[in-house]
């Protein structure tokens, strides 16, 4: 069946009809991550010979970061998904099972994975005024880089790369607000048919407009090239943009790696798939001229067509209601395609990693903060490999500046760590543990041990009593944000509630049984409070009983 006569309540329904089954591959995907309940660490194989950690020339870097997606949409972890050029970053570098963010939330994430610290050392004015030192911090949607700090594309460019962004701009600030025109004048969340439409060259001409001014505002936090910059598609409040683009933003990468061969260059790229609305009816019945630059002139000729790639998924026997993953696999496959035209395969860094998992989305647990990761770099990396080892997306920069013979600042404060010597084989580990942070929770993950601790703070409390007099969730979850995913959560989670939650993640990777009230378990539990409170007291803001 084609895209053309593809009816629209049968594709729904398809949809629906699968979304049980896709939980329950979801979850036994992050199952699968933890096999070995003798020790996690000995799923971490490194048969092959390490390379040399120093490359003949500095590399180029690629980031290739996707949005909401999870390990069921990916064939490489398990998921019944046509995803080919990301199997390939599998087979010829290093996939990870255990990586994290620091935060299950869009932009607190990407603030993590492009600074190298945690977003709860934001320092914007808003964030310092909403929590001073004596308040504890709720890291959700409110981080964002501040003029002059350092960041990857900043330090990178004043090494000498050429720096290019493309995609979803998340926690990377600098647009001036005031210049933004507006083109939907009721301000309300529209989306009806009669809504406005980029075909109009005066809507154009707004759209382009606003992306100018987004261009330089990017162009101040260190990057010599932006284009196709967008945002989530629904909060453009317009129906005829509420669609995903990957054409579009895969172009326009294209473009500045063609630009940019000539010298080392690094490119972060930000899809906005898997987000709302779901890809599958963008697939569908987006129009691949629609961008939220405006309207274009010709549809972007990168990737197969939306109809080939529909044919093939149906072809090859996979399920079609998971084109969309293929989708964003062709983008990718674009990229891959144009390195090696560009004789760049081997001299270039492909860095695979999705801002937060979706099932417990606005949450600490697995479900939420456990994403996919994959690292290739053929000139130092041996491929082939799986690792059970702990990684974290503030890993990213160290591990970027060492490969690329970078010493970042004195005054940039990072907080992750070089992972080449483990990329290289010259480490089995990096990290005894990693911390993550999201709303009223923090938690320290080892590689068996989990610790998550819940303390609401006065302004929690006072949010409790004004949503007993508001329609809708009553409860107050572990942040104020994404309150439905965190719902979800609950309903998984028999221990959400509880301020302190100790899990094996060998024998509970699910963590549906805490153990922080069993005696015979004393030990573990003041072990990760004492690993818990070293991270805390790094920070400026309180949390609970845990900091001085």
């Amino acid at each position: 069946m084609g895209l053309s006569n593809f009816k629209d309540i049968s594709m729904k329904g398809q949809i629906l009809s699968k979304k049980l089954q896709n939980t329950i591959n979801r979850r036994e995907a992050l199952r699968q991550g933890f096999a070995g309940a003798a020790g996690l660490a000995s799923t971490s194989l490194f048969a092959t010979e390490a390379k040399s950690k120093t490359a003949s020339k500095r590399p180029n870097v690629i980031i290739f970061h996707t949005d909401d997606q999870d390990f069921n949409t990916i064939g490489c972890y398990g998921a019944n998904a046509l995803t080919p050029h990301i199997d390939s970053l599998a087979n010829t570098g290093i996939r990870f099972d255990r990586g994290y963010t620091t935060t299950g939330v869009c932009t607190a994430s990407r603030y993590a994975l492009i600074t190298g610290q945690y977003p709860g050392r934001c320092r914007t004015g808003s964030f310092l005024k909403t929590f001073p030192k004596n308040v504890p911090t709720e890291v959700h949607f409110n981080t964002a880089i501040v003029d002059g700090q350092h960041n990857i594309a900043s330090v990178m460019q004043k090494a000498g790369y050429a720096t290019g962004f493309v995609g979803k701009a998340g926690a990377l600030g600098g647009v001036d607000g005031s210049r933004m025109k507006k083109y939907n004048t009721t301000g309300a969340w529209n989306y009806s048919e009669n809504d406005i439409d980029p075909k109009d060259p005066e809507i154009t001409a707004i759209l382009s407009h606003n992306h100018d001014v987004k261009r330089e505002g990017i162009k101040t936090r260190g990057f010599d090239y932006a284009e196709a910059i967008t945002t989530n598609p629904e909060n453009f409040r317009s129906r005829n943009l509420n669609y995903h683009n990957p054409e579009w933003i895969t172009d326009r990468a294209l473009t500045f790696i063609e630009d940019s061969s000539d010298k080392p260059f690094f490119l972060y790229m930000n899809h906005t798939l898997h987000h709302i609305p779901h890809p599958q009816e963008s697939l569908l019945y987006g129009d691949p001229l629609m961008t939220h630059e405006g309207y274009l002139d010709e549809v972007p000729d990168c990737m197969p067509s939306r109809q080939e790639i529909y044919d093939r998924v149906v072809s090859e026997g996979y399920p079609p209601e998971t084109a969309y993953m293929t989708w964003l696999d062709e983008s990718l496959g674009a990229l891959l395609k144009k390195l090696g035209e560009l004789k760049l395969t081997d001299d270039t860094m492909i860095i695979f990693f999705s801002d937060n998992n979706v099932p417990a989305k606005g949450t600490n647990y697995e479900d939420g903060a456990r994403v996919p990761c994959i690292i290739k770099y053929p000139a130092c990396v041996a491929g082939a490999q799986e690792s059970s080892r702990l990684v974290i997306n503030i890993d990213f920069a160290p591990t970027i500046f060492d490969a690329c013979g970078i010493t970042p600042p004195d005054d940039m404060h990072i907080d992750g760590k070089n992972l080449m010597p483990m990329l290289t084989g010259e480490k089995e580990k990096i990290h005894d543990e990693v911390f993550l942070e999201i709303g009223w929770t923090r938690c320290v993950v080892t590689e068996r041990w989990k610790y998550l601790a819940l303390r609401w703070p006065e302004s929690a409390m006072e949010l409790k009593e004004r949503k007993k007099a508001l329609p809708g969730f009553k409860f107050i979850y572990h942040s104020r944000a994404l309150e439905p995913h965190q719902h979800n959560a609950l309903l998984w989670h028999p221990a959400f509630f509880s301020q302190d939650q100790l899990y094996d993640m060998s024998n509970d990777p699910h963590e549906t049984s805490n153990l922080s009230e069993m005696p015979k378990h004393a030990v573990v539990l003041n072990d990760m409070k004492d690993r818990m409170k070293n991270w805390l007291n790094t920070f400026d803001n309180p949390f609970g009983e845990f900091t001085d």
